[in-house]
Protein backbone atom coordinates (compact mmCIF):
# COMPACT_ATOMS: atom_id res chain seq x y z
CA UNK A 1 0.00 0.00 0.00
CA UNK A 2 1.46 3.23 -1.19
CA UNK A 3 2.12 5.81 1.82
CA UNK A 4 0.77 8.53 -0.07
CA UNK A 5 -1.56 9.57 -2.81
CA UNK A 6 -0.92 9.88 -6.29
CA UNK A 7 -0.01 13.63 -7.75
CA UNK A 8 -1.74 14.56 -11.22
CA UNK A 9 0.17 16.50 -13.12
CA UNK A 10 -2.14 20.04 -13.99
CA UNK A 11 -2.90 20.02 -17.81
CA UNK A 12 -4.50 23.25 -19.58
CA UNK A 13 -7.30 21.03 -19.95
CA UNK A 14 -8.12 20.76 -16.31
CA UNK A 15 -7.22 24.50 -15.86
CA UNK A 16 -9.75 24.94 -19.14
CA UNK A 17 -12.62 23.12 -17.47
CA UNK A 18 -11.87 24.92 -14.29
CA UNK A 19 -12.38 28.76 -15.78
CA UNK A 20 -14.64 27.53 -18.09
CA UNK A 21 -12.94 28.96 -21.58
CA UNK A 22 -11.01 27.11 -24.55
CA UNK A 23 -7.92 25.11 -24.11
CA UNK A 24 -6.28 27.55 -26.82
CA UNK A 25 -7.40 30.20 -24.73
CA UNK A 26 -5.86 29.14 -21.42
CA UNK A 27 -2.21 28.43 -23.46
CA UNK A 28 -2.32 31.79 -24.88
CA UNK A 29 -2.95 33.73 -21.76
CA UNK A 30 -0.12 31.60 -19.66
CA UNK A 31 2.26 31.90 -23.14
CA UNK A 32 1.61 35.60 -22.61
CA UNK A 33 0.50 35.74 -26.39
CA UNK A 34 -1.66 38.07 -27.57
CA UNK A 35 -5.47 37.54 -27.37
CA UNK A 36 -8.51 38.78 -27.56
CA UNK A 37 -9.70 37.62 -23.84
CA UNK A 38 -11.08 39.98 -20.95
CA UNK A 39 -8.49 40.97 -18.25
CA UNK A 40 -10.85 39.48 -15.88
CA UNK A 41 -10.51 36.32 -17.43
CA UNK A 42 -6.50 36.41 -17.97
CA UNK A 43 -6.31 36.81 -13.73
CA UNK A 44 -8.69 34.16 -13.39
CA UNK A 45 -6.90 31.61 -15.59
CA UNK A 46 -3.56 32.62 -14.06
CA UNK A 47 -4.90 32.50 -10.09
CA UNK A 48 -6.28 29.08 -11.26
CA UNK A 49 -2.52 28.08 -12.64
CA UNK A 50 -1.22 29.58 -9.51
CA UNK A 51 -3.62 27.46 -6.92
CA UNK A 52 -3.07 24.09 -8.68
CA UNK A 53 0.81 24.29 -9.15
CA UNK A 54 0.73 24.27 -12.68
CA UNK A 55 4.08 23.35 -14.36
CA UNK A 56 4.70 24.29 -18.03
CA UNK A 57 5.65 21.25 -20.28
CA UNK A 58 8.71 22.27 -21.50
CA UNK A 59 9.06 19.36 -23.73
CA UNK A 60 5.62 20.26 -25.39
CA UNK A 61 6.83 23.66 -25.58
CA UNK A 62 9.63 22.33 -27.38
CA UNK A 63 7.77 20.90 -30.44
CA UNK A 64 5.87 23.59 -31.14
CA UNK A 65 8.49 26.51 -30.86
CA UNK A 66 11.64 24.74 -31.74
CA UNK A 67 13.33 26.11 -28.49
CA UNK A 68 14.05 24.15 -25.63
CA UNK A 69 15.41 27.71 -23.71
CA UNK A 70 18.23 25.64 -22.66
CA UNK A 71 21.82 25.91 -23.37
CA UNK A 72 24.96 23.53 -22.46
CA UNK A 73 28.52 24.28 -21.45
CA UNK A 74 30.78 21.76 -21.79
CA UNK A 75 33.76 21.72 -18.94
CA UNK A 76 37.09 20.01 -19.41
CA UNK A 77 37.64 20.17 -15.56
CA UNK A 78 34.43 20.80 -13.23
CA UNK A 79 37.11 20.19 -9.89
CA UNK A 80 39.07 23.27 -11.32
CA UNK A 81 38.12 25.96 -9.21
CA UNK A 82 38.38 28.37 -12.39
CA UNK A 83 35.89 25.98 -14.26
CA UNK A 84 33.11 25.65 -11.39
CA UNK A 85 33.30 29.12 -10.75
CA UNK A 86 32.60 29.90 -14.37
CA UNK A 87 30.25 27.48 -14.87
CA UNK A 88 28.37 28.91 -11.73
CA UNK A 89 28.33 32.66 -12.91
CA UNK A 90 27.56 31.36 -16.41
CA UNK A 91 24.81 30.10 -14.86
CA UNK A 92 22.86 32.81 -13.82
CA UNK A 93 23.75 34.88 -16.25
CA UNK A 94 21.59 32.42 -18.68
CA UNK A 95 18.85 32.02 -15.90
CA UNK A 96 18.39 35.78 -15.95
CA UNK A 97 17.89 35.77 -19.77
CA UNK A 98 15.39 33.32 -19.61
CA UNK A 99 17.30 29.94 -20.40
CA UNK A 100 18.33 26.89 -17.84
CA UNK A 101 22.29 25.59 -18.22
CA UNK A 102 23.22 22.23 -18.17
CA UNK A 103 26.73 21.39 -17.92
CA UNK A 104 28.98 18.26 -19.13
CA UNK A 105 32.57 17.78 -18.47
CA UNK A 106 34.95 16.01 -20.34
CA UNK A 107 38.02 15.60 -18.38
CA UNK A 108 40.30 17.05 -20.69
CA UNK A 109 39.64 14.16 -23.42
CA UNK A 110 39.48 15.40 -26.79
CA UNK A 111 36.95 11.69 -27.50
CA UNK A 112 35.11 13.05 -24.78
CA UNK A 113 34.85 16.47 -26.44
CA UNK A 114 33.58 14.70 -29.54
CA UNK A 115 30.87 12.30 -27.92
CA UNK A 116 29.76 15.36 -25.75
CA UNK A 117 29.10 17.33 -28.52
CA UNK A 118 27.47 15.31 -31.03
CA UNK A 119 24.95 14.62 -28.03
CA UNK A 120 24.00 17.65 -27.08
CA UNK A 121 23.54 18.76 -30.60
CA UNK A 122 21.39 16.04 -31.03
CA UNK A 123 19.49 16.29 -27.78
CA UNK A 124 18.14 19.68 -28.72
CA UNK A 125 19.89 22.35 -26.66
CA UNK A 126 19.62 26.05 -28.13
CA UNK A 127 23.49 26.57 -28.09
CA UNK A 128 26.46 25.33 -26.61
CA UNK A 129 29.16 27.26 -24.69
CA UNK A 130 32.45 25.33 -25.93
CA UNK A 131 35.54 24.92 -23.26
CA UNK A 132 37.61 22.37 -25.33
CA UNK A 133 39.82 19.97 -23.88
CA UNK A 134 43.59 20.99 -23.80
CA UNK A 135 43.78 17.47 -26.16
CA UNK A 136 42.27 19.20 -28.71
CA UNK A 137 44.97 21.42 -29.67
CA UNK A 138 46.82 18.45 -30.59
CA UNK A 139 43.66 17.38 -33.66
CA UNK A 140 42.59 21.11 -34.61
CA UNK A 141 41.05 19.91 -37.80
CA UNK A 142 38.94 17.36 -36.40
CA UNK A 143 37.53 19.78 -33.89
CA UNK A 144 37.68 22.61 -36.17
CA UNK A 145 35.27 20.27 -38.44
CA UNK A 146 33.28 18.98 -35.84
CA UNK A 147 32.33 22.20 -34.21
CA UNK A 148 31.66 23.71 -37.48
CA UNK A 149 29.05 20.91 -38.16
CA UNK A 150 27.03 21.68 -35.25
CA UNK A 151 23.34 22.80 -36.27
CA UNK A 152 23.38 25.16 -33.24
CA UNK A 153 25.03 28.47 -32.39
CA UNK A 154 28.17 28.02 -30.05
CA UNK A 155 30.40 30.14 -28.40
CA UNK A 156 34.16 29.69 -27.35
CA UNK A 157 34.88 30.47 -23.97
CA UNK A 158 38.26 31.11 -22.23
CA UNK A 159 39.97 28.60 -24.85
CA UNK A 160 39.96 29.27 -28.77
CA UNK A 161 41.98 28.72 -31.36
CA UNK A 162 43.17 31.84 -33.05
CA UNK A 163 42.38 31.22 -36.84
CA UNK A 164 39.15 29.46 -36.41
CA UNK A 165 35.93 31.85 -37.57
CA UNK A 166 33.65 31.80 -34.77
CA UNK A 167 32.59 33.85 -31.77
CA UNK A 168 34.78 33.63 -28.95
CA UNK A 169 35.94 34.98 -25.81
CA UNK A 170 39.06 34.35 -23.74
CA UNK A 171 41.86 36.45 -22.01
CA UNK A 172 45.12 37.34 -23.19
CA UNK A 173 47.18 34.76 -21.43
CA UNK A 174 50.35 35.64 -22.93
CA UNK A 175 49.96 39.25 -21.59
CA UNK A 176 49.07 37.42 -18.13
CA UNK A 177 52.68 35.26 -18.18
CA UNK A 178 54.55 38.12 -18.89
CA UNK A 179 52.95 40.79 -16.57
CA UNK A 180 53.43 38.33 -13.85
CA UNK A 181 57.12 37.29 -14.22
CA UNK A 182 57.81 40.90 -14.95
CA UNK A 183 56.52 42.12 -11.71
CA UNK A 184 58.76 39.46 -10.07
CA UNK A 185 61.71 41.10 -12.07
CA UNK A 186 61.03 44.44 -10.85
CA UNK A 187 61.38 42.68 -7.19
CA UNK A 188 64.62 41.72 -7.91
CA UNK A 189 64.09 37.98 -8.86
CA UNK A 190 66.24 36.69 -11.19
CA UNK A 191 66.30 33.08 -10.99
CA UNK A 192 62.81 32.41 -11.88
CA UNK A 193 60.79 29.05 -12.58
CA UNK A 194 57.46 28.67 -14.19
CA UNK A 195 55.35 25.54 -14.19
CA UNK A 196 53.05 25.24 -16.96
CA UNK A 197 50.79 23.38 -19.03
CA UNK A 198 52.08 22.09 -22.52
CA UNK A 199 49.01 21.65 -24.64
CA UNK A 200 50.85 23.19 -28.12
CA UNK A 201 48.79 26.43 -28.77
CA UNK A 202 46.39 27.00 -25.91
CA UNK A 203 46.59 28.53 -22.69
CA UNK A 204 49.32 27.26 -20.71
CA UNK A 205 51.78 27.29 -23.52
CA UNK A 206 50.81 31.06 -23.99
CA UNK A 207 51.49 31.87 -20.37
CA UNK A 208 54.91 29.98 -20.97
CA UNK A 209 55.97 32.50 -23.49
CA UNK A 210 54.42 35.64 -21.05
CA UNK A 211 57.18 34.28 -19.25
CA UNK A 212 59.86 33.86 -21.50
CA UNK A 213 59.30 36.74 -23.28
CA UNK A 214 59.59 39.19 -19.53
CA UNK A 215 63.04 36.74 -18.85
CA UNK A 216 64.37 37.72 -22.11
CA UNK A 217 63.76 41.36 -22.03
CA UNK A 218 65.09 41.39 -18.87
CA UNK A 219 68.56 39.60 -20.57
CA UNK A 220 67.89 37.05 -18.05
CA UNK A 221 69.01 33.36 -18.54
CA UNK A 222 66.33 30.54 -18.37
CA UNK A 223 67.95 27.36 -17.49
CA UNK A 224 66.42 23.94 -18.42
CA UNK A 225 65.52 23.27 -14.89
CA UNK A 226 63.39 26.63 -14.60
CA UNK A 227 60.96 25.33 -16.95
CA UNK A 228 58.43 22.37 -15.40
CA UNK A 229 55.52 21.13 -17.53
CA UNK A 230 52.45 20.17 -15.31
CA UNK A 231 48.92 19.19 -16.63
CA UNK A 232 46.99 22.26 -14.82
CA UNK A 233 46.06 19.69 -12.14
CA UNK A 234 46.56 19.19 -7.98
CA UNK A 235 49.04 16.32 -8.43
CA UNK A 236 51.59 18.07 -10.99
CA UNK A 237 52.04 20.92 -9.06
CA UNK A 238 52.77 18.92 -5.94
CA UNK A 239 55.24 16.69 -7.87
CA UNK A 240 57.53 20.31 -8.98
CA UNK A 241 58.16 20.80 -5.89
CA UNK A 242 61.57 18.97 -5.09
CA UNK A 243 62.58 19.61 -8.89
CA UNK A 244 61.71 23.75 -7.98
CA UNK A 245 63.68 23.42 -4.63
CA UNK A 246 66.34 21.83 -6.08
CA UNK A 247 66.89 24.09 -9.17
CA UNK A 248 67.62 27.04 -6.79
CA UNK A 249 65.32 29.43 -8.42
CA UNK A 250 63.86 32.46 -5.51
CA UNK A 251 60.69 32.42 -7.39
CA UNK A 252 58.10 30.39 -9.15
CA UNK A 253 55.37 31.79 -11.65
CA UNK A 254 52.48 28.71 -11.66
CA UNK A 255 50.21 28.89 -14.97
CA UNK A 256 47.49 28.01 -12.92
CA UNK A 257 45.72 27.52 -9.13
CA UNK A 258 44.85 24.28 -9.43
CA UNK A 259 49.22 23.16 -9.68
CA UNK A 260 49.49 25.99 -7.18
CA UNK A 261 47.53 24.22 -4.64
CA UNK A 262 49.16 21.25 -5.21
CA UNK A 263 52.71 22.73 -5.00
CA UNK A 264 51.79 24.55 -1.88
CA UNK A 265 51.23 21.08 -0.15
CA UNK A 266 54.48 20.14 -1.05
CA UNK A 267 56.26 22.96 0.04
CA UNK A 268 54.19 22.70 3.42
CA UNK A 269 55.27 19.28 3.65
CA UNK A 270 59.16 19.87 2.92
CA UNK A 271 59.06 22.34 5.96
CA UNK A 272 58.95 25.47 2.91
CA UNK A 273 56.99 28.86 3.69
CA UNK A 274 55.94 31.68 0.97
CA UNK A 275 57.42 33.84 0.61
CA UNK A 276 59.88 33.27 3.25
CA UNK A 277 61.69 30.55 1.27
CA UNK A 278 60.39 31.06 -2.27
CA UNK A 279 58.02 33.89 -3.85
CA UNK A 280 54.98 32.65 -5.97
CA UNK A 281 52.64 34.13 -8.52
CA UNK A 282 50.02 31.73 -9.57
CA UNK A 283 47.01 32.64 -12.42
CA UNK A 284 42.93 32.58 -12.25
CA UNK A 285 42.59 34.33 -8.63
CA UNK A 286 40.17 31.16 -7.42
CA UNK A 287 41.75 30.52 -4.24
CA UNK A 288 41.59 33.88 -2.60
CA UNK A 289 38.69 32.55 -0.43
CA UNK A 290 40.52 29.06 0.44
CA UNK A 291 43.91 30.09 1.86
CA UNK A 292 44.36 31.20 5.33
CA UNK A 293 48.50 32.26 5.90
CA UNK A 294 48.80 32.71 2.59
CA UNK A 295 47.46 36.00 0.07
CA UNK A 296 48.68 34.78 -3.29
CA UNK A 297 49.41 37.06 -5.31
CA UNK A 298 48.02 36.14 -8.69
CA UNK A 299 46.93 37.29 -12.23
CA UNK A 300 43.30 37.50 -12.26
CA UNK A 301 40.63 36.65 -15.17
CA UNK A 302 37.77 38.27 -13.75
CA UNK A 303 34.61 35.00 -14.01
CA UNK A 304 32.19 37.80 -13.88
CA UNK A 305 32.97 39.85 -16.65
CA UNK A 306 33.91 36.57 -19.02
CA UNK A 307 30.70 35.08 -17.86
CA UNK A 308 28.75 38.34 -18.79
CA UNK A 309 30.80 38.69 -22.41
CA UNK A 310 29.94 34.56 -23.36
CA UNK A 311 26.34 34.99 -22.80
CA UNK A 312 25.93 38.52 -24.24
CA UNK A 313 27.66 36.81 -27.77
CA UNK A 314 25.05 34.17 -27.08
CA UNK A 315 22.06 36.00 -27.06
CA UNK A 316 23.10 37.63 -30.04
CA UNK A 317 23.55 34.87 -31.66
CA UNK A 318 20.46 33.22 -30.85
CA UNK A 319 18.39 36.45 -31.64
CA UNK A 320 20.73 36.10 -35.19
CA UNK A 321 22.56 32.93 -36.06
CA UNK A 322 24.09 34.33 -39.52
CA UNK A 323 25.30 37.42 -37.46
CA UNK A 324 28.81 38.32 -37.86
CA UNK A 325 31.16 36.13 -35.48
CA UNK A 326 33.12 38.23 -32.73
CA UNK A 327 36.26 37.69 -31.14
CA UNK A 328 37.35 39.52 -27.87
CA UNK A 329 40.25 39.39 -25.43
CA UNK A 330 39.82 40.68 -22.15
CA UNK A 331 42.73 41.61 -20.17
CA UNK A 332 44.00 39.90 -16.89
CA UNK A 333 44.77 41.86 -14.04
CA UNK A 334 47.64 41.39 -11.77
CA UNK A 335 46.67 41.38 -8.13
CA UNK A 336 49.81 42.05 -6.22
CA UNK A 337 49.42 40.22 -2.00
CA UNK A 338 51.91 38.74 -0.17
CA UNK A 339 53.20 36.04 -1.32
CA UNK A 340 56.22 37.65 -3.11
CA UNK A 341 59.29 38.63 -1.16
CA UNK A 342 61.78 41.52 -2.50
CA UNK A 343 65.04 40.68 -2.87
CA UNK A 344 67.72 42.97 -1.66
CA UNK A 345 70.07 41.84 -4.72
CA UNK A 346 68.15 43.56 -6.98
CA UNK A 347 70.57 44.26 -10.33
CA UNK A 348 71.19 47.93 -10.81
Amino acid sequence: MRGSKDIKKVTLKDIAKEAGISVGAVSLILNNKPCRISEENKEMVKKIAKEKNYVVNQMARALVTKKSHTLALLLPDIQNTFFSALAKQLEEDCRENGYYLMFVNTNDSFENDKKLLMSLDARGVDGIFIIQSNESYYYYQQFKNQVEDLHIPYVMVDRSFDNMECSQVRFDNQKGGYEATKYLIEEGHQKIACIYMDDYCGNGTHRMKGYQQAMTEANLPIEENYLIVGDNRYQSGYNAVQSILESGVTAVMICNDMMTLGFLKGLYECGKKVPKDISVVSYDDSLSDYLFEIELTTVAQNVEILARESTEMMMELLADPWSKPKKLILDPKLIIRNSVIRKRDKRG
